[in-house]
């Protein structure tokens, strides 16, 4: 039997994605049909997911096939079927073509189903070979990648089918996000320089190319982000960002000028950097630059270099000297060696003595806790907990966290006993907290029945 879902290979065929309009009578270039040809054929996918579409229309009663299919995608999209909502669009598009008034809109929620990105939880995770989206799917969905690849026909088709620039710059600017999460970075700056030439007046516009510049500075073309921040300045001057992109240029254009040398002194190169920088930035903001630099490029020894030095800068701000140590924490610990350990427990303890906030303070010493708790120095860690816990006496949430933590490390080690005070004290000074079960179970428990 052949499933409705294959005829629409011919509806993406036949609007010729990619070839400015033209259809295949058009001359449209071969290798754009046939790329499409190959994605729509993950469609087959759906095999599956149809048959179980047609069984839940065939329940129905009283509703049209067409008011049946649209109803059906938009409860399976809310109930987290996205697969099955993406077959019911494609049903529909199939058997009522592009002209149906709903198809525009069937359109753009087949993208979306086969595409359910969380566009609030952008995680980037750079790599010493480039930048890498971890994407986070909504209700916690799971795309095959079949159909993130079927994804980008999809939203080609909506951008082409859209009846006005919001809804095409909409697509494009999904489309983009896309490519993002295949990994192709070039095709995703392209979509959203395509977005900003094609809708210039959009909302959506002035996000490609705010968006196209990070792709642009992720992968090592700062001068070609400067480019995508000075016109998306001048197309866009009402965007609130405009007035941060001063700033994002002149960051980016000191990016551009680090050479492959740079890395053969840091220090030398970071000084001589805050030289030319002095008239626009302050020596903690260059140093900041070049840590998100070194960073995304996984220079560690280089991290290490600049790190200590900045921490030895006593005429910085507090804060400057306390994000000095973290970025050297970080950096230390991105090996696994004894030294580095060592290091790092010695500048969170610094951290722990410069900080002025309770917040700042805490996690220093949590941290520092975690980390002398694994080498087993924990005479240590207990003195440090108990100042944290002192410091913090009275406030509601780092009081409860440190005694929280307190406690469930030293059930971990074996010292129930004293765990079970720690906890005692916790719900004697906050009876209102919920506690983790382990402790919970402590603390119903009598002394001699408390087991390590």
């Amino acid at each position: 039997m052949k499933l409705p879902v294959f005829g629409f290979i011919a509806l993406l065929f036949a609007v010729g994605i990619g070839s400015a309009g033209q259809t295949p009578g058009e001359n449209a270039a071969p290798s754009t049909a046939e790329s499409l040809l190959a994605a729509a054929m993950d469609l087959k996918a759906f095999a599956a997911e149809v048959s179980f579409v047609e069984g839940e229309l065939a329940k129905a009663a009283g509703v049209s096939r067409e008011d049946g299919l649209v109803m059906y995608c938009r409860s399976s999209a809310a109930s987290g079927r996205f697969d099955r909502a993406a077959a019911a669009c494609a049903m529909f598009l199939n058997e009522y073509g592009l002209t149906h008034p709903y198809s525009e809109r069937m359109a753009m929620r087949f993208a979306d189903c086969l595409f359910p990105f969380k566009f609030d939880e952008v995680n980037v995770v750079h790599t010493p070979s480039g930048p890498r989206l971890d994407a986070v799917w909504r209700m916690g969905y799971a795309p095959r990648v079949e159909h993130l690849r079927q994804a980008v026909p999809a939203f080609e088709l909506a951008a082409s089918l859209a009846q006005d620039e919001g809804a095409k710059g909409s697509a494009l600017l999904k489309l983009g996000w896309v490519h993002r999460v295949l990994g192709n970075w070039d095709a995703s700056t392209k979509t959203w320089d395509r977005c900003g030439t094609d809708v210039p007046l959009t909302k959506s516009a002035a996000d490609a190319l705010w968006l196209a510049a990070e792709n642009l500075a992720w992968t090592d073309r700062q001068g070609e982000a400067v480019e995508r921040l000075q016109r998306m300045a001048a197309e866009h001057a009402g965007d609130p960002r405009v007035a941060g992109v001063p700033v994002r240029i002149e960051h980016l254009q000191a990016e551009a000028r680090r050479s492959a040398g740079w890395l053969s002194d840091p220090v030398a190169s970071l000084e001589a950097e805050m030289k030319v920088r002095a008239p626009a930035r302050s020596p903690q903001e260059a140093y900041r630059s070049a840590v998100g630099w070194l960073q995304r490029r996984g220079e560690q020894n280089a991290l290490i270099v600049i790190s200590r030095w900045a921490c030895g800068q006593s005429n910085w701000t507090p804060e400057g000297r306390i994000a000095a140590r973290f970025d050297l924490v970080d950096a230390l610990l991105l090996g696994a060696d004894k030294d580095g350990r060592s290091e790092a427990i010695t500048r969170l303890r610094e951290i722990f003595n410069l900080a002025h906030d309770d917040a700042t303070a805490a996690r220093a010493a949590l941290r520092c806790c975690r980390l002398l708790g694994a080498t087993q120095q924990y005479d240590e860690a207990d003195a440090l907990m108990e100042a944290l816990i002192d410091r913090v006496q009275g406030s509601k949430h780092w009081e409860i966290v440190a005694l929280s933590e307190y406690a469930v490390s030293l059930l971990e080690r074996g010292a129930a006993e004293r765990s079970r005070v720690v906890v005692t004290r916790l719900h004697r000074l906050h009876p209102d907290v919920s506690l983790d079960e382990r402790l919970e179970a402590i603390l119903g428990a009598d002394s001699g029945e408390v087991q390590p």
